[in-house]
């Protein structure tokens, strides 16, 4: 970029100007999108395992083999979109995604249903890192923090609804047909980023280097705290996507037999979470994000705690709270993640969530081992030990780094 082109280049974004809530609300439709997709399955596992005649473990594969997809894809989303542009890698992945949606409602067996899935976690890794590759770069880095934290409540929007109407409607309709709506929105949302979302004003292509690209994942992996960064995120969703996948069994079997709306209905907690994510970022601008961080994961144990216990009433608010505690620790940690990374940033968000899904796709399968031998129990277990080490991780980053 040249000098004169650097003096012209419009200001970067910031909390009170005009642009900032288009920018967010485009952006918020993409995680949407995203995580609706993502999601929309976890609710109806068990309805999967008794329509294809497997068990809680096979039926996880569902979750397991798009998050070990999606991780693969952010491999390559980052460069991508480093040479192509973040706004169009974005919109040819929610068309896509949207396309594949509503394929998946049409599945003729369950080895076709893994497949497709397995094709939207690919895609979806050109829309989880990419729009906060974008914040990072339009938006200042006073309001930063606040950004991550209105996309990241998109991002718990779109599952819960996603959740909630899949997973309530599954009881009264085939679920093929929640699915396929699923695809439908997915579309619209693509067609309205297109007309919403600005160019990138800030944003400069590079070449497309396989060389280059591995330079710059050894370059984060040097830079001090990113590492422990990603290993926050591997331990976080590891432990959020093993409760959602294992939950519904439980909220199913003895001593609760509820039906499965009412475990669609229990996504519900993503409302009121959604403000853990917008809090936890107004608290890392004001704060430090590291306090942000630990109070975080201290309440998502919290929640853990109570949901051992055998009655509802209990184990509603220990889900809601452990599901606020995950929002705003994630939060918080993928604000610190888009601050450090000062160069190929598209890759160092990549990499958060590389680790972000390896960690659901190795924790939700472990949960569900745990499930089918020792039930909640086993389950609790594992996300017992995943949070106490994201709490140790996330002291031992605070030791060396500011986060």
């Amino acid at each position: 970029m040249s000098l004169a082109e650097n003096i012209s280049a419009p200001p970067q974004l910031d909390f009170d100007m005009p642009g900032f809530w288009r920018v967010c609300i485009s952006l918020i439709l993409s995680g949407f999108c995203a995580f609706s997709a993502l999601y929309c399955v976890q609710p109806i596992l068990p309805v999967l395992a008794a329509d294809f005649g497997i068990g809680a473990a096979s039926s996880s594969l569902a979750m397991t083999l798009t998050t070990i997809a999606l991780a693969v894809g952010l491999v390559f989303s980052g460069p991508i979109s480093d040479s192509l542009g973040r706004k169009p890698v974005m919109l040819f992945s929610m068309v896509s995604t949207g396309l594949l949606m509503i394929a998946l409602a049409f599945a003729p067996n369950w080895h076709v249903l893994l497949v497709i899935r397995t094709l939207i976690g690919l895609l979806l890794g050109g829309i989880t890192a990419i729009n906060l590759t974008y914040l990072a770069e339009e938006v200042t880095p006073h309001s930063l923090g606040r950004a991550v934290g209105l996309v990241l409540a998109g991002n718990s929007v779109g599952g819960m609804i996603s959740r909630v109407g899949v997973g309530v409607a599954a009881e009264h309709m085939d679920w093929h047909y929640p699915v396929a709506t699923v695809g439908v929105l997915s579309l619209i949302a693509a067609a309205l980023l297109w007309l919403w979302l600005p160019a990138s004003r800030h944003f400069t292509p590079a070449r497309l280097s396989l060389a280059q690209t591995l330079e710059n994942y050894r370059l984060h992996l040097h830079t001090p705290g990113l590492p422990t960064a990603f290993l926050a995120g591997f331990l976080l969703m590891g432990a959020f996507v093993t409760f959602f996948n294992y939950i519904g069994f439980r909220l199913l079997g003895a001593p609760f037999h509820l039906g499965q709306t009412a475990v669609g209905l229990v996504s519900l907690v993503f409302l009121p979470a959604t403000y853990a994510a917008i809090l936890a970022g107004r608290m890392s601008d004001r704060y430090g994000a590291q306090k942000a961080h630990l109070a975080s994961i201290a309440v998502m144990a919290l929640g853990l705690a109570l949901t051992a216990a055998p009655a509802f009433p209990v184990l509603a608010v220990g889900t809601l709270l452990f599901t606020m505690g995950f929002f705003g620790a994630h939060s918080t940690a993928t604000g610190y993640v888009a601050r450090t990374a000062h160069s190929a940033r598209a890759q160092a968000t990549s990499m958060y969530q590389i680790s972000f899904y390896v960690g659901a796709s190795i924790a939700g399968t472990l949960g569900g081992l745990g499930w089918d031998l020792l039930g909640w129990s086993g389950v609790l277990a594992l996300l017992a030990l995943l949070i106490a080490a994201a709490f140790v991780n996330g002291r031992n980053l605070h030791s060396r780094h500011r986060f």
